[in-house]
């Protein structure tokens, strides 16, 4: 009799501990995957970043044209660039079309005018993801694509088609997205004044950028 009673007693606690335990795991499972990265995201980012070039004819305008001036410093060395663009993520791989506009000023303290060597580069990036550690938020990548440099210097404009290479890491912390990015541009083209004159306009060279992007994580977990 005593048995039965405590089983009676026993029984709804332990069915209600059951019911409880099944609440905890729907709620931690459901939890989880609300937490849990997503395999397909996207959002808008923008990117600032700095490179090295040495654009030889560009140099030797600018030095021509400051020739009066012989202990000044003419020539270009680097030049300061910033981005939108559109994060298209899933697991593996991401796709970025971007707006990127780049400037090599070359400001004359006490001269006759300051020089800006511009371009505006419309295009279409890939990168491919090497996930490390475990979390699934962090992968080195490895990518490049292509884009339409639009230059102007001192009026000349010219238009080419250049390629990037690049690296670097991907951080995602919630819905921010870091990436540290190194680069390599091949811009070249030639550029024709009003007058028909021509001048080889070189924005190949280096660069360093750190890219932010809004959107869901997604997972770079290997399974």
């Amino acid at each position: 009799m005593k048995l039965t009673l405590l089983n009676l007693k026993i029984r709804p606690k332990l069915e209600g501990l059951l019911i409880l335990f099944a609440l905890t795991a729907c709620i931690s499972t459901s939890t989880l995957n609300a937490q849990d990265f997503k395999k397909f995201a996207i959002g808008p980012g923008i990117s600032i970043g700095a490179g090295i070039f040495y654009p030889e004819d560009v140099n030797e305008y600018i030095s021509n044209d400051l020739s009066d001036y012989i202990a000044y410093n003419t020539e270009l060395y680097m030049y300061e660039t910033v981005s939108v663009f559109l994060n298209i993520k899933t697991r593996w791989v991401d796709i970025t079309p971007l707006l990127e506009y780049a400037i090599g000023p070359k400001i004359v303290i006490g001269g006759n005018g300051n020089y800006y060597f511009n371009r505006l580069s419309p295009g279409v990036l890939a990168n491919f993801f090497i996930p490390t550690g475990k979390s699934g938020k962090y992968a080195f990548f490895i990518g490049g694509g292509a884009q339409l440099h639009m230059m102007t210097f001192e009026g000349y404009e010219g238009n080419g088609l250049g390629f990037r290479f690049q690296l670097g890491y991907d951080l995602q912390f919630g819905n921010f997205n870091l990436q540290p990015v190194l680069a390599y541009n091949i811009a070249e083209t030639t550029g024709t004044s009003s007058f028909g004159n021509h001048l080889n306009m070189n924005y190949t060279g280096g660069q360093f950028g750190i890219n932010m992007s809004f959107h869901k994580p997604v997972s770079h977990r290997r399974f």
